[in-house]
């Protein structure tokens, strides 16, 4: 069971864990245990409870699947992220951030239509001990959690021209880019079980082709007349690509290939292959001012993931964390 607002409760930049416990972080003696109550209090953060059924409604969006659960390691990694949640929250909610009741209503309204009503959604979310509503201050927390990035932490993320251009030239493996090849082949399928003659007599076949290719006949037309693929029709003509994009003795055997060469018989796990190379392209690298947009955003994307996780860990130092269980730890 799947739904949109696990995409809204997946905050990835608000769920970047600190390791550690904070140096006010309490745990209990007691071990995690293997399945939760749904109104049991598992920890409190800065006396704000967190309980078994909040761990279930994360589990459910994290993983879709809330036998999850049943295991105490997974109970543990659930609640440090619920507890950075739950602090990302404490934050938002002291700068005065919140998020309108019809915003999280059409988060949530939109779970009900794609299965089929109140109705149907209550009777599936029932054996889980679970309910909308558990769901709808879920949908609520994330929300206001995620417009407080949106407004209050990205605006101070700031990437200069010298640090795009610095990335540019520090990794020219990046933007390198790649040359390409223009091939058509013929194919002789082999099929799983074949006789030892069959085997022989494909590759025969395979020679004769050749012979006939390298000699001078049109390649399109012998493709259109041998070749066992679905561009046989095409002259067996495969386009351009770029390396990665075929099996390797393939691709190999393409990229070897001078303009207008016919290869040598190639096999692959499909069969029996001959290949032409019609054109070539070398690698074109990408010029700065078209790759620094996507630059700029994946570092701005890396200072604010770097930002956040030292937010959590200063709020995790701050706050009072006590643990109902023990951690993995002990700790």
């Amino acid at each position: 069971m799947q739904f949109h607002a696990r995409m809204v409760l997946a905050v990835a930049a608000a769920t970047v864990l600190a390791a550690s416990c904070s140096k006010k972080d309490k745990a209990a003696d007691r071990a995690f245990p293997d399945s939760l109550a749904a109104d049991e209090v598992v920890a409190t953060v800065n006396d704000e409870p967190i309980t078994g059924r909040e761990l279930k409604v994360l589990a459910y969006t994290a993983s879709g699947d809330i036998d999850s659960t049943k295991t105490a390691s997974f109970n543990i990694r659930l609640l440090d992220q619920m507890i950075d949640r739950t602090l990302m929250a404490q934050e938002a909610k002291a700068a005065g951030v919140s998020v309108p009741d019809t915003v999280v209503t059409n988060v949530l309204d939109q779970f009900v239509r794609q299965f089929g009503g109140e109705a149907q959604v209550d009777q599936m979310l029932a054996p889980m001990g679970l309910a909308r509503e558990d769901f709808r201050q879920a949908i609520a927390r994330d929300l206001t959690i995620r417009r407080y990035v949106d407004e209050r932490i990205t605006p101070s993320i700031a990437v200069s021209d010298a640090d795009t251009r610095a990335f540019y030239d520090g990794n020219p493996e990046m933007f390198a880019g790649t040359d390409s090849v223009h091939a058509a082949h013929i194919i002789l399928l082999s099929h799983e079980g074949d006789a030892d003659q069959q085997i022989k007599d494909r590759r025969a076949q395979m020679e004769s082709i050749r012979q006939r290719a390298v000699g001078g006949e049109n390649f399109a037309a012998l493709a259109r007349q041998f070749s066992q693929d679905n561009v046989a029709q095409q002259g067996g003509d495969l386009g351009y690509f770029p390396r990665g994009m075929m099996v390797k003795p393939f691709e190999d055997a393409a990229f070897a290939l001078k303009k207008g060469q016919i290869s040598d018989i190639v096999e692959t796990q499909f069969g029996l292959h001959l290949i032409k190379c019609i054109d070539k392209k070398p690698a074109r690298a990408v010029p700065y001012d078209s790759a620094k947009g996507s630059i700029d955003m994946m570092l701005k994307q890396r200072q604010l993931s770097a930002e956040l996780q030292n937010r959590l860990q200063r709020s995790r130092d701050a706050a009072i964390i006590v643990r109902s269980y023990e951690t993995e730890t002990g700790a």
